[in-house]
């Protein structure tokens, strides 16, 4: 039975020989065969034309976009791209896709060389001809692998169709560019850039399937040093808590199923949320089963649910991050690729956080009566919690976070909120804010650093009253907030200039926020309904959560 790396390298190298061997084939299918034919006579015509009508502004254009393909310059691109990539998306699957691609298909075009040789066209020449073939044109081949592949990458993190056609006519124009930039520069007949086209699209065609396909079956490659064993001494289990509406079940079951076979792990136990359930008792059932891990997969509403019901238990919580936000995940460095997280999921450590959990009140109370309940991230009230229960369901499902930013431009102009914050035992502080967060973690989407002295695992919970007013108090805050790196603290102001500020920050163990009026309340980016309190106190270590 071949392995997982098996199956990986099956499914490149194997579909990366035959393309070779076709373009072999059509490489002296054209210069041996059909030289001399229709419509290949006509292929130096075309180049004369091009060379007949040449200007100054024209070369300059064809110089730049032949540059961008130029192997250095190809090499230095993608080296800066896997590395944004890499911090970006938290993986490295995209940028293996990406380098693959690139080194992918300059492994066909050098192989092609050595069997196909053809005279490039009979034309006055722009550039200094390289002692190679001209079929293919390696520049047009290495253009189509890197910006289409950085296409590739950008559309999987978009939602919604007209993104990615945008993306795509953007990035996709820039090989065409170069196709065409080479045959005006006399460097390449027609049918040399045509093929390079066709061959690079096909190598992006076998990496997206061997590396980012979700129906791709290598899951991760990685050296088993030793069999994992259970708590009760045979083969570990998993539970997987799926929200149906955030992971398509009946596509990712059997791979999931298949990767942690090959690791050496049980048939996991499947159980999805419903709206009735939105995992706290699906959780629970699993605990009764004895499992050895909780994977949650879904946003960060069924990680909270999960999360709460494995508060103080030795059993660890892993993510498989699908949701819009996916805070926690983003802050505790999780990987956002399926496969990159079930493999931390199951080869990964445990670290012991914090949990945040809410005083019970009347204004929390359901069917069922009063209960407490948690937050792995933020719990806040006033503009955020208004953004987030505003944010349309159909546009979160096209663009993602963005959506929150469309919902929040119409609160923007909201009155302000009369608050007052009261941190452990300390005197009730009276604010007018915009909004008052308090959080378990710091940071935002896209890295923007809200509370960048927050720590998981400090045994504190982080307070930030944010209270801009005009055109320049949001401005303020805004440089604040998108200019602040994770390790600054915020900083220490007199009280004098407190009330001045728009963003202000506390920290404590319990906090207390009254408003003067009924305010939009959220846990982990969901509505819990208006209220005119929020009281929350940190639970330290309470959760183990599997991480890098």
């Amino acid at each position: 039975m071949l392995t997982e790396a098996g199956r990986f390298l099956r499914r490149i190298v194997l579909p990366l020989a035959i393309l070779t061997f076709v373009m072999v084939g059509l490489g002296l299918l054209i210069t041996k065969t059909l030289d001399g034919v229709w419509p290949f006579t006509i292929e130096d015509d075309l180049d004369r034309a091009f060379a007949d009508h040449r200007s100054g502004g024209w070369n300059d254009t064809t110089h730049l976009f032949s540059t961008m393909a130029d192997t250095r310059v190809i090499i230095a691109t993608t080296l800066l791209a896997v590395v944004v990539a890499r911090i970006v998306g938290h993986s490295w699957r995209g940028p293996m896709f990406l380098a693959c691609s690139v080194a992918g298909q300059a492994l066909v075009f050098f192989l092609v060389q050595l069997f196909v040789s053809r005279d490039r066209p009979d034309v006055p020449r722009l550039d200094a001809a390289a002692a190679t073939s001209s079929f293919p044109s390696g520049h047009t081949g290495a253009a189509f692998a890197l910006y289409g592949g950085l296409a590739v990458l950008l559309t999987s993190r978009l939602r919604g169709r007209w993104p990615a056609v945008l993306v795509w006519v953007l990035l996709g124009a820039i090989p065409l560019a170069v196709a065409g930039s080479r045959m005006y520069r006399g460097m390449h007949h027609p049918s040399d850039v045509l093929m390079s086209l066709l061959y690079a699209s096909v190598v992006l065609v076998v990496m997206n399937r061997a590396l980012l396909s979700p129906k791709s079956v290598w899951g991760y490659l990685s050296r088993r040093r030793e069999a994992p064993q259970g708590a009760d001494g045979g083969l570990p289990r998993a539970a997987l808590v799926v929200n149906p509406i955030k992971l398509d079940v009946a596509e990712s079951r059997t791979r999931i199923d298949r990767i942690m076979h090959d690791a050496g792990w049980a048939e996991p136990l499947w159980l999805e949320t419903t709206v009735l359930d939105p995992g706290a008792g699906v959780t629970a059932k699993a605990l009764a089963a004895g499992v050895d891990l909780v994977i949650a997969a879904g946003g960060d509403g069924t990680i909270r649910e999960c999360a709460g019901a494995l508060a103080g238990s030795d059993t660890p919580l892993a993510v498989i991050p699908a949701g819009t936000g996916n805070l926690l995940a983003r802050n505790l460095g999780l990987p956002i690729d399926m496969a990159d997280a079930l493999h931390v999921a199951m080869h990964g450590r445990d670290r012991r956080i914090d949990l945040g959990t809410v005083d019970p009140d009347d204004e929390l109370a359901g069917p069922a009566g009063v209960e407490a309940r948690c937050f792995t991230a933020m719990a806040g009230i006033g503009l955020d919690a208004a953004m987030v229960a505003d944010a349309p369901d159909a546009l979160k499902k096209k663009v993602g976070w963005p959506a929150y930013v469309v919902s929040g431009a119409r609160h923007l102009r909201d009155r302000r909120m009369r608050v007052t914050l009261t941190v452990d035992d300390g005197e009730p502080i009276r604010r007018r804010a915009r909004m008052v967060l308090v959080g378990n973690v710091g940071a935002l989407q896209a890295g923007m650093q809200l509370l960048p002295g927050a720590v998981p695992d400090d045994g504190l919970l982080d307070v930030v009253v944010f209270a801009p007013y005009g055109m320049t108090g949001w401005a303020h805050a805004t440089v604040r907030v998108i200019g602040r790196r994770r390790d600054q603290e915020p900083a220490v102001v007199p009280v004098k200039q407190q009330r001045l500020r728009p963003i202000e920050h506390f920290t404590g163990r319990r906090v207390l926020i009254e408003t003067d009026r009924p305010e939009p309340r959220e846990l982990d980016g969901d509505p819990i309904g208006p209220g005119t309190r929020l009281a929350v106190h940190i639970r330290p270590g309470s959760l183990t959560v599997r991480v890098p």
